[in-house]
């Protein structure tokens, strides 16, 4: 159909972020970015209206999503039929959604955002853990902060926060709730100035009680540039726990952190749970401390 935008980028058309090609379909990043990194889409090369409307190119379409979420350790394959159904675009498509634990998103995001934004932010995960994300107004109490490398849209890898979030849950029996601070956006949703960003992160990590670093160190997709910043600058704050995984991509960027870790009494672990740990470990001292 030539008013189909996505007729036009299945034809070569129109552009688009192309990952993945077959006689029948292709796969694309959407161009809002999409709620996670690795959301994909894919689209029927033939224009169907919806995945009702022709079961041929339906089933082939719905194998290729198939194909990519075999890839992924945990996915959701959404399809719409009708506006009722929050369908928006009227070519079929399917969208492939990594997911991990404590990510936050709510399915199907369309109405169920705009209620929540009606709402304000909904943060809790469980009834021990409020998990704040970028921006978010920050709570009184006993929080971690997880600074460490963030996955870039560029070279989208998964995060390791969505796992420190569960162990951290997993572990915690303080009797109020904690706060866990992630610098990274609900939904991908990115700040519209990056000084705003910037602002949050510094204010967040000074209302912590405890700053949980963990470098999973790759030069290629996780550098932590600024991270190593952020070492340097709370290394002396008493409030910081490292973790550097002996088996990440590039260990020896890590041994300048170790060794400043070391020279002020900050914890250093070489697991994610035991980081973890550690830093519940400041979080109930602080909290013995102001009884």
């Amino acid at each position: 159909m030539t008013d189909c935008a996505f007729c036009a980028i299945a034809t070569g058309r129109a552009p688009a972020v192309i990952v993945r090609e077959w006689p029948d379909a292709i796969a694309i990043r959407p161009r809002s970015g999409g709620v996670h990194p690795n959301h994909l889409l894919v689209i029927p090369r033939r224009h169907i209206a919806d995945a009702g409307a022709d079961l041929d190119s339906a089933a082939a379409a719905q194998r290729r999503a198939s194909e990519l979420v075999a890839e992924l350790p945990a996915a959701n394959i959404i399809t719409s039929k009708g506006v009722e159904a929050t369908q928006t675009v009227f070519h079929a498509h399917w969208h492939v959604l990594p997911r991990e634990a404590f990510d936050g998103l709510l399915l199907p995001w369309t109405p169920q955002q705009t209620a929540r934004s009606a709402a304000g932010p909904s943060t809790s995960t469980d009834s021990r853990i409020n998990l704040i994300m970028a921006r978010e107004p920050i709570p009184a109490g006993p929080s971690v902060f997880l600074a460490g490398p963030t996955p870039d849209k560029s070279a989208p890898v998964p995060s390791w926060r969505p796992e420190a979030v569960r162990l951290l849950a997993e572990q915690w029996t303080g009797e109020q709730p904690l706060a866990v601070l992630s610098p990274e956006s609900r939904n991908g949703e990115r700040a519209d100035r990056y000084e705003t960003q910037v602002n949050w992160e510094t204010d967040a990590r000074e209302a912590a009680t405890a700053i949980l670093f963990w470098i999973p160190r790759d030069m290629r997709v996780l550098p932590g540039m600024t991270t190593n910043v952020e070492f340097g600058l709370d290394a002396t704050s008493g409030r910081a726990v490292l973790g550097c995984p002996p088996d990440c991509p590039n260990p020896e960027r890590n041994r300048y952190l170790i060794h400043i870790a070391h020279r002020h009494a900050v914890p250093v672990c070489t697991t994610l749970a035991d980081t973890a740990a550690a830093a519940l470990a400041l979080v109930t001292a602080a909290s013995s401390q102001r009884r």
